[in-house]
């Protein structure tokens, strides 16, 4: 058996947050209980470490507060690690991206009523046709808003009535972000209660323009700012989005920038196993569609 990571986002109960595909506490708990029982839990950094059985990397993206009080808490309830990514942006910069207002403007309103106020402001044939990307959900409202948002709009289009719609909820954005991301004091907990913490973004942008160049706006700072917290290197990296489009590009592209930066790991959307022991990259599969039954 090779090694196997699993990827993990929102970790809380789906009835409670309907704009995404989160997994519940309870069957988060029974995945981590399946691999303690056939893999070796490890941090990613003791990628040489000895193991009877082949390993495994529980990974998480983008530092939201479900993080820290579902799945931390179990995580230290069976004595296993997790490997956390942080994105640094709205911490330090106070900026949210957009796909998580769409997340979460999608658990609070329905999308009919979402529709409803947009659509007079669109060319509604046009969404209907484009929006076919999203032919698995199977709301049709719901593949016309997130066609608009992600896709329709530009990000100036978009935010201003997505931030009035979070802030409806939440009273302030500065209020949203401490309640929907990881605080420093939670970071710094995760770090000391045994967690791996590693870099993932800083505004979560996929991949573009020079490696350079990306790397001194998606990763350094974000790197710089977990060091000074943490007062340690960070050697873990997770691009955003796998790196989007240009996953490929990007992994060829980042890598000898990311070596020379001390980066020892980087971990992606592509779907599969691994030998943690061999290159740089590694796949990952993500928690809702990993099948145990194939796995074993």
């Amino acid at each position: 058996m090779k090694d196997l990571i699993i990827m993990y986002h929102y970790v809380m109960e789906p009835e409670h947050w309907k704009g995404s595909v989160p997994i519940s506490p309870g069957e988060f708990r029974r995945q981590v209980e399946w691999a303690k029982e056939h893999y070796e839990i490890i941090h990613p950094e003791n990628l040489h470490k000895h193991t009877t059985k082949p390993k495994c990397v529980l990974s998480f993206d983008d530092a939201t507060k479900d993080q820290y009080t579902n799945a931390f808490q179990i995580l230290k309830e069976l004595e296993v690690p997790g490997y956390f990514t942080v994105m640094s942006g709205p911490l330090i910069e106070k900026k949210v991206p957009i796909f998580h207002l769409v997340h979460t403007v999608l658990s609070h309103f329905s999308d009919e009523e979402i529709w409803e106020e947009v659509s007079n402001r669109v060319d509604i044939d046009e969404i209907k046709n484009k929006s076919a990307i999203y032919s698995y959900e199977t709301n049709e409202y719901r593949r016309f808003v997130k066609y608009l948002f992600n896709f329709y709009w530009s990000e100036e289009q978009s935010r201003p009535y997505l931030e009035e719609k979070v802030i409806s909820i939440y009273t302030s954005l500065d209020m949203f972000i401490d309640k929907f991301y990881l605080s420093e004091k939670e970071i710094l907990e995760m770090d000391a209660g045994g967690m791996s913490i590693g870099v993932h973004c800083v505004n979560h942008l996929p991949y573009e323009g020079s490696a350079q160049d990306f790397y001194d706006i998606e990763i350094r700072p974000c790197k710089k700012y977990l060091e000074k917290i943490l007062n340690k290197e960070m050697k873990l990296y997770t691009p955003s989005f796998g790196g989007g489009e240009q996953s490929i590009q990007m992994q060829i592209e980042l890598l000898p920038i990311l070596k020379e930066q001390g980066f020892l790991l980087g971990f992606t959307t592509e779907k599969g196993f691994t030998d943690l022991r061999e290159g740089f990259w590694h796949k990952r599969i993500d928690c809702n569609q990993l099948t145990i039954n194939e796995v074993v």
